[in-house]
């Protein structure tokens, strides 16, 4: 028996899930990153890009009111913040490292 292509077709809309629902996402997200500027850079966490994903994700899944998504805004800023951060001392780390190189070399 042939299924109807109408079956497994996706519809061209998707409902957002609602606003309410989004609260106890944002709340972890905004905790997650709290602890992520608290802590130092370590290798076992996620990458800022991952977050940002998941902001993004929050976004687009959710009817968010007008409050959450500022906080979803906030959060994104902050986290290109940090991840521009992160970057710099890694550059940083890597331009002394090379530099020990050298010196250990000589």
């Amino acid at each position: 028996m042939k299924r109807s292509a109408n079956a497994t077709t996706v519809p061209a809309f998707r409902q957002r899930r609602p606003a309410q629902l989004a609260e106890r996402e944002l709340q972890h997200l905004e905790m997650i990153l709290a602890n992520f500027v608290e802590r130092s850079a370590t290798s076992d966490r996620l990458p800022t890009r991952y977050w940002d994903m998941r902001v993004a994700q929050l976004d687009a899944e959710y009817d968010l009111v007008p409050s959450q998504s500022q906080r979803v805004a906030s959060l994104q800023r902050r986290l290109a913040l940090l991840d521009n951060a992160l970057n710099t001392a890694s550059s940083a780390a890597d331009v002394q490292e090379g530099q020990q190189s050298r010196r250990a070399a000589a």
